[in-house]
């Protein structure tokens, strides 16, 4: 039998999941968005193929998210985190050249399987592992890797792609090393999953409303994060730095969102922390159709940018409120599953939307109407929330 691991630092433990997320979903699943513009003014793909491409991306997410936990369980956190962080630099690596539209579509979805992996065991394993007095903090450091990540896609990519589109795929890769190292050891062992249900049938309803918004706001994210640099390209006529610009404003929200919902999860809980969460992204979805002007497209880059983490880590934390300790892990995979099931039906029918004349706007306004449809169920469930007592 394999002894038990040495006791590690919160700040470790922390630090190790944010290495984790910072590489499976900040590179490993946004940077894409950065690369969109120069993959189809290179003429590697064109504007249909390119969305399949990012579309693939979020099919594997939802297969990683399904098996997350089943996988973790074969071969151990450890073994799964370090193979998932390896995979997803090689996949920059092996799509740094004009490759057919099938071979870009494999490794986008092996980067989605293992962005998967890397989302729903670490955050909840790590989470698990923290003294309670500091686990919402915490959780609020560990969903900040998924803006770094960002960050770093958002100025390596508009300094590489000037000297070639490949270098810009090899950058991202090189930006994979040091997390890879940080995550380079011994992980907790997962804890055991009960099959009892959850507290009772209002939790259960409640767990249930949960995972339909959840489910909605991922359908209605996509466009920003597939489509927002390539739409202002497109359709507002940003050049490329400009555009580049609006996703470095997108990273600096994503890296500030988690410790907004931390901040207001201490104040409001974690049930109010999700609508306002929900009610202003959608807002900031639909407020570039509705109204001209730099200053708009930059709100809509920040907020929806700082919601995205914000979203995850409040479904998280109202997760664990529903459901006991060690089903925590369980039921966040679930909760992934489902958003990935959203966020992938949702990317292939917009890849078509988008192609057509005037598909642009059109994605970010239904976007938007299923944001704040979202908010409305969060908010509806309140009422069962107080007849459950919970």
């Amino acid at each position: 039998m394999t002894p038990p691991n040495p006791p590690l630092s919160p700040g470790r433990l922390v630090l190790m999941a944010g290495s984790a997320t910072l590489v499976g979903i900040g590179l490993g699943r946004f940077a894409y968005a950065a690369l969109l513009p120069g993959v189809i003014a290179a003429g590697w793909l064109n504007e249909a193929d390119a969305g399949y491409v990012g579309a693939a991306n979020l099919l594997g997410y939802l297969v990683g998210a399904v098996l997350a936990s089943r996988v973790s369980r074969w071969f151990g956190p450890t073994r799964v985190i370090k193979a998932s962080v390896l995979l997803v630099g090689l996949g920059f690596l092996a799509s740094a050249w004009a490759a057919p539209v099938w071979w870009f579509s494999l490794w986008r979805f092996v980067a989605g399987v293992t962005g998967a992996f890397l989302m729903v065991i670490a955050p909840s394993l790590i989470a698990s592992q923290l003294p309670e007095s500091m686990r919402k903090r915490g959780t609020t450091w560990i969903f900040a890797g998924v803006g770094l990540g960002v960050l770093f896609s958002a100025t390596l990519v508009p300094l590489l792609i000037t000297q070639g589109l490949a270098l810009a795929w090899v950058g991202l890769a090189a930006a994979c090393v040091v997390p890879t190292l940080l995550v380079w050891r011994a992980w907790p062992a997962m804890p055991t999953v009960a099959e009892a249900p959850a507290n009772g049938n209002g939790a259960g309803i409640l767990l249930i409303m949960l995972y339909a918004a959840y489910l909605m706001d991922a359908v209605g994210f996509v466009p920003h994060t597939v489509f927002w640099v390539d739409y202002l390209e497109r359709y507002r006529e940003f050049g490329t730095w400009a555009a580049a610009g609006q996703w470095a404003v997108f990273a600096f929200g994503a890296i500030s969102g988690p410790f907004l919902a931390g901040a207001a999860a201490r104040r409001l809980g974690w049930h109010w922390t999700l609508i306002g969460a929900l009610s202003c992204k959608g807002l900031a979805v639909m407020l570039p159709m509705l109204l001209p002007g730099l200053a708009v497209v930059t709100l809509s880059s920040f907020v929806v940018g700082a919601m995205i983490p914000a979203m995850v880590a409040g479904t998280m934390g109202r997760v664990a409120e529903l459901v006991p300790a060690h089903r925590a892990t369980h039921a966040w995979g679930r909760a992934t599953a489902l958003f990935a099931v959203g966020q992938a039906g949702a990317a292939y029918a917009r890849a078509t939307l988008y192609a057509h004349p005037n598909g642009g706007p059109l994605i970010f306004e239904i976007g938007g109407t299923v944001l704040l449809c979202a908010a409305l169920v969060v908010f509806c469930s309140g009422f069962l929330a107080r007849r459950a007592g919970t």
